[in-house]
């Protein structure tokens, strides 16, 4: 799939960290989205916990989403309490962002899916979208820009959480 350079530069961004592995994202029309709707399969992917404090999205809302799994390591670890960090910073600093687990059920069927699934979403929420995504994506970039350079600046701590 091909995306937009300021979504591509996130993916990138994020994929650099230690242990991370296949970032992908989405975008979502979250206007008109209600709490009953996030019973279907289709909307597994949105921030439940978020939207059912509104009962569902905001007029002219949208969230852009980024996905990624870690390996099972530590350096893995280590790169997940960054991104934890880096998100509550942002966030904190106004950004409407949160980083959160997804996962499916336990087992599917006959199917056991119970330490297959485990997934992160970074969730960017975009009041006021309309069809325009320029400024959406220069959010993106901002972000992206953003997690550049705390990697630059505090990277050497991801590998053995002691600095060079």
């Amino acid at each position: 799939m091909d995306y937009p350079p300021e979504i591509e530069r996130m993916h990138q961004a994020v994929a650099q960290l230690p242990g991370v592995h296949s970032v992908c994202s989405g975008i979502d029309d979250l206007q008109g989205v209600t709490g009953d709707d996030l019973r279907t399969p289709e909307r597994a992917h949105l921030p439940h916990g978020a939207l059912r404090r509104t009962n569902g999205g905001l007029a002219n809302e949208a969230l852009i989403q980024f996905e990624f799994q870690l390996e099972p390591s530590v350096a893995a670890w280590r790169s997940l309490e960054f991104i934890a960090w880096f998100v509550r910073d942002r966030a904190r600093g106004g950004e409407s962002l949160q980083l959160r687990p997804f996962a499916l059920p336990p087992e599917h069927g006959e199917r056991a899916q119970l330490g297959e699934t485990l997934r992160w979403h970074i969730d960017l929420f975009c009041p006021n979208a309309g069809d325009d995504l320029a400024p959406q994506l220069a959010k993106v970039a901002d972000l992206a820009k953003g997690l550049e350079l705390a990697i630059r600046l505090y990277g050497s701590r991801l590998d053995n959480g002691k600095p060079e």
